[in-house]
């Protein structure tokens, strides 16, 4: 059973606990999210169709909860294993621990999220995606995903990165972040 750090709302280390219990409890606990961008664009994943949580909803590039016995550093793991893509350490830049909460019945998601942009040039190539985790990658203009995150725009084009093909999307097709936490990305971005 996977074994996280949990923390008390200040980010002190109280004990280790499982990952089930924790979101079923609501317990604060670590993850790391990397949002991959490049000049023109941010990349977003659609979570795969059999994901326990959030199925087929569009989230942070990669993500995942740190283990118990995992630094911060050791958990960009993630980032290979949901997408494929072999990381270059100097494009990766550390930005903020973010407060990434989501309640919602029988679900208690109380994250201290270390949040990491990763800037490259990127190309479909590049990328294989972890199936069971990840459905689909796409990109979006930086600009307009600014705009929506701060709600200034509903509907926000994306392109597929391996087939080209363009979709619009919602806010509610996102897994359902606050809004504090999208503002807090948009200025990251």
């Amino acid at each position: 059973m996977e074994q996280i750090r949990i923390f008390d709302k200040d980010y002190t280390y109280i004990r280790d606990e499982s990952r089930n219990v924790a979101h079923q409890e609501g317990y604060w606990h670590e993850t790391i999210q990397c949002w991959l961008v490049d000049k023109q664009s941010v990349y977003i994943q659609k979570r795969s169709a059999t994901k326990k949580d959030f199925p087929s909803l569009f989230d942070i590039t990669a993500a995942g909860h740190i283990m118990a016995h995992e630094t911060v550093e050791d958990s960009i793991r993630e980032i290979k294993e949901e997408l494929g893509i072999e990381i270059n350490r100097t494009k990766l830049h550390t930005k903020d621990i973010v407060r990434d909460i989501i309640e919602l019945p029988h679900f208690l998601d109380y994250e201290f999220a270390n949040l990491f942009l990763y800037e490259d040039h990127f190309s479909p190539s590049d990328f294989t995606l972890q199936q069971e985790e990840v459905e689909g990658l796409y990109k979006a203009d930086r600009q307009e995903f600014i705009a929506f995150c701060r709600q200034e725009t509903q509907v926000l084009d994306c392109q597929n990165i391996f087939t080209e093909t363009t979709i619009k999307i919602v806010l509610s097709d996102f897994v359902p972040h606050r809004q504090e936490y999208f503002t807090k990305v948009a200025a990251i971005l």
